[in-house]
């Protein structure tokens, strides 16, 4: 896994092509390279990619929510030829890892209730279901093992 770079973008681009897929991760059905870049350019959103032979196969964000003092884990995807052979898997759990580099206790998921794979995921990742902030959402909730 690695920092996503403005050269990264155009590479990245094919991971958001399919709109069921773009929705559970993002909650928008089109995702253009001007939405990567923006979540590039975001101070508080910090995103990495994880590649296999060159190729993207999957990405993810931490969001930094200092005046919370928590973390959040977002627009998690992985491509759908990558499905089922862990690359989800390990993306969070390099993700749990860059956490450790921030100061804050609280890790935060937050997936829409149809999405049962990745709540199956983040649960088997220590994640636990917590009172929702958002009635749309299944929030979920772990320490960050620093």
């Amino acid at each position: 896994m690695k920092k996503v770079e403005e050269s990264d973008l155009r590479q990245i681009l094919p991971l958001f092509q399919n709109e069921a897929d773009n929705y559970l991760a993002t909650n928008k059905r089109i995702v253009h390279e001007s939405d990567l870049r923006s979540w590039l350019n975001t101070d508080d959103q910090v995103p990495f990619v994880s590649f296999e032979a060159g190729h993207p196969v999957a990405y993810g964000e931490i969001w930094i929510d200092d005046e919370e003092g928590d973390l959040e884990f977002a627009h998690l995807i992985t491509a759908q030829n990558y499905r089922g052979q862990g690359y989800g898997k390990k993306l969070v759990q390099s993700l749990l890892e860059e956490a450790k580099k921030y100061p804050y206790d609280d890790i935060f998921i937050r997936v829409l209730p149809e999405n049962s794979r990745a709540i199956k995921l983040y649960v088997s990742l220590g994640f636990e279901e917590i009172q929702p902030f958002d009635e749309r959402y299944f929030w979920m909730k772990r320490k960050n093992l620093r």
